[in-house]
Formats: structure tokens, sequence, C-alpha cells
């Protein structure tokens, strides 16, 4: 019979970057593959390509390999741009390009359905297949990796360290003072914030989802989710205030993701703004720092996060007579940053908060009482002033503004 020589001993790594390395010489009826770093809650299902005969079991020479019967119909369709048959049309004598083989396999859909499939359990790291014919295997998993291994008389146990990159998210936002991005930011109720997400996908990801949930004191803006190079609709579909509680959900398309070719990382950013639930009113009024998550799922179970923290603060206000700590009720003043006036939305007596354009009942200034200070709510790290419009009665207006500057202590 045609023959050919041992042209696939060793494992080829495709693809995701798998180290591999053959282990003791041994028989050939019972071949295993194990894979090591393997990750946990996956799936790894392999599917043998191309049976493999030798000449001699024990002192193998010659190594003749055909196609599996259950891929008979994928080689002589898709498969056939990545083989090289003899003469005969029997025996394959060459793989031209295994990586594209290997991806096109895995994505055929009228693949054979395989016994041999490996779930990694909690805690564990290694998948092994055991009970293998000597052959040229294709190994998948529902995170997308793709790996081919060859069994053979003197290559019966094999192992594959796998060390595949995978999807990530990391979250930023930006500090308006700085225009920085970071973990965390500080604002004015009522404020727009800059919002960034870096995802990386990996060649051969599928499944991805990228989800964003706010906490209730940030507003989403309907329509500002952009991703620097992709066209929404055609790589991937938006979902806002979908009906699983996430604020938006990006979909990516799996034409896009089948084509990828390298590592890439894509640029997502998107606004909301800080509204009143940032400071809670019950009966000790606090500020409530702000989450946004975001979650990019992948593959079949796996899953990574990254959040940022938006923050708001405040500050009081004593008035009193030169030479007397009493309060001194009766003074108005407004709040301003430059010359435009912060529009309050008065709590009770002695608290207010930063207004947002949704507030009917903001107004323009607050007014001192006698026995407590005023407290303002819901600022920024800034420079404020206050002006007194209106002094008690009995005195005099002052002359100059009162200059407040607020950081993030």
């Amino acid at each position: 019979m045609t023959t050919m020589k041992k042209l696939f001993a060793l494992m080829l790594a495709v693809l995701m970057l798998l180290s591999v390395c053959a282990l003791a010489f041994g028989e050939t009826i019972n071949n295993s593959i194990t894979i090591t770093d393997a990750k946990p809650g996956e799936t790894y299902t392999l599917y043998t390509l191309f049976d493999l005969a030798v000449d001699d079991a024990t002192d193998p020479k010659v190594y003749s390999y055909t196609i599996n019967s259950g891929w008979n119909a994928f080689f002589e369709g898709e498969g056939n741009k990545y083989i090289e048959m003899d003469e005969t049309n029997t025996y394959v004598e060459n793989i031209t390009d295994p990586e594209a083989l290997a991806k096109a396999a895995a994505e055929w859909t009228d693949k054979p359905k395989s016994d041999k499939s490996v779930e990694v359990a909690a805690g564990k790291d290694t998948a092994v297949f055991t009970g293998l014919s000597n052959g040229y295997h294709l190994i998948t998993s529902s995170l997308g990796t793709l790996a081919m291994a060859d069994t053979t008389p003197d290559n019966n146990e094999v192992t594959i360290n796998e060390k595949n990159p995978e999807d990530t998210i990391v979250k930023k936002v930006e500090e308006d003072s700085s225009k920085e991005y970071g973990e965390n930011n500080d604002a004015q109720i009522g404020e727009l914030i800059n919002f960034q997400s870096k995802a990386t996908l990996i060649p051969n990801t599928r499944n991805v989802v990228i989800h964003d949930t706010m906490d209730d004191g940030l507003t989403y803006t309907i329509g500002s989710v952009e991703i620097a190079g992709l066209t929404k609709n055609t790589d991937y579909t938006l979902f806002e205030n979908p009906d699983d509680g996430h604020t938006f959900d990006i979909v990516f398309d799996e034409g896009y993701l089948s084509n990828l070719k390298e590592i890439t990382e894509l640029t997502i950013t998107y606004t909301a703004s800080l509204n009143a639930e940032a400071v809670v009113e019950d009966e000790d009024i606090s500020i409530a720092d702000q989450k946004n998550v975001t979650q990019i799922t992948y593959g079949d179970k796996q899953s990574v996060e990254d959040f940022t923290t938006t923050t708001t603060h405040k500050f009081s206000v004593h008035k009193h007579a030169e030479g007397d700590t009493e309060n001194l009720a009766g003074a108005t003043f407004s709040l301003r940053i430059g010359s435009e006036v912060v529009k309050l939305v008065q709590i009770d007596e002695a608290n207010y908060r930063v207004a947002t354009t949704e507030d009917t009942d903001a107004v323009e200034t607050f007014t001192t009482v006698a026995d407590k200070d005023i407290v303002i709510w819901g600022v920024d790290s800034d420079k404020y002033s206050l002006v007194e419009t209106k002094a008690p009665d009995g005195y005099n207006v002052l002359n100059d503004s009162i200059e407040v500057t607020v950081d993030a202590n």
C-alpha cells in the first residue's frame, strides 16, 4: 500500500499556543492524551480525523493515515483544501495548513458525535482522554481552544500543556479634574461621567458577551456605547436595559469572532450621569459609592469582570457672628462654580444636595438656621464659592465670596 513517513509523530500545536511534549514509549492499544493547566468548568472534546496503520506495532517504521469514516463528507468538501492525498486517493500524505484545518473541522456543523468528552471539575486542572486508538486527533473545548495531537505506537501517551490566553476585560472611569482614567473617580450630582472598558479577545473565542451593570446612583446615557473600529449591528449587537437586569449587553457576532486572526483589544466607551441616588436620604443622610461593573462572558461558562467606583462629597457651612461661635440664622447664600450658580434641592431644614436637570423643586440659594450647620451634599472635587446674597437682620452682607476647595478627603 502507499505509505508515508511518520509525518505527524509530534504534537502539532495550533492556534492557541499549546505547548506539547511526548512521553513514554508503550503499547498502542490504549493510547492517552492528558491536558494540563486545563480550565475548571470547561469541557474538552476529542475527534479522530485520521486513522493510523503501521507496518509493525512492535517496531513501527512506516505509518499510513486514512480519513476517519465519520469525516469523509468533510474531506470531500471544505476539508479537501487542507490535505494532500496519494494518487489512489486512499492515504493522507500531507496537511498543507494544520491551523486552518483545525479551525474548519471544529466549525463543521455535521461533524460526528464524539464519545470522548471530559469536563474539568472545580478545583482540578487536568483533562485526560484514555482508550484512544492510533490516529490524528482534533481537540476542542467549550472555551474555544483548538489543538491537534497524534497518538502512535511510539508516542502513545501525549501531554498537552495548555497555555492559552483568555478573554479579559479591564474597566476604567475618567476623573474629570485630571482627565485621567483609573479605578475611581468623584463627581458632582448631575455630572456626566466617561467610562471605558478594554476587552481583549483571543482568536477562536466564541459566545462573547459583555454585560454592564450600574448602581442606582448612575444613570446610563442611552445610545452612548461605541466600540472603536467596529460596526454596530454588523460586528456586534447592543441591547440597552435588557430584561436580565443589566444596564446594557454587547453580543459579538460569531462571524466577527471567527475571523479574529490575532489577540485583539477593543476599546468600549460610554457615559452615565451621577444622579440623586448617590445621596441616601434616610434618618442619617449619607453618601453611597456607586459601582459600575463590567463582565465579559465567553465559551460556555467562563467569565471575567472588573469595576469602577464613583463617589461624591459634602461640606458644611457654619455662619456665625464675629467673636461668637453660635450659629447665626437668616444668612442667604448661593453656591457657585466660577460665575455659574449651582442649583440645590432642600432635603430638610439644614441639608441640601446638588440638583439634577430633572429636579423641578431646585433652588438657587439656601438660608442658615440657628441651631445647625448647613450641609451641602453631592459636590465634586472642585473649587466652589459661597456668595452671601442676604445678610441676617442687623448685619451687613459679606463683601467677598467664601472660597471652598473640595478634594477627595
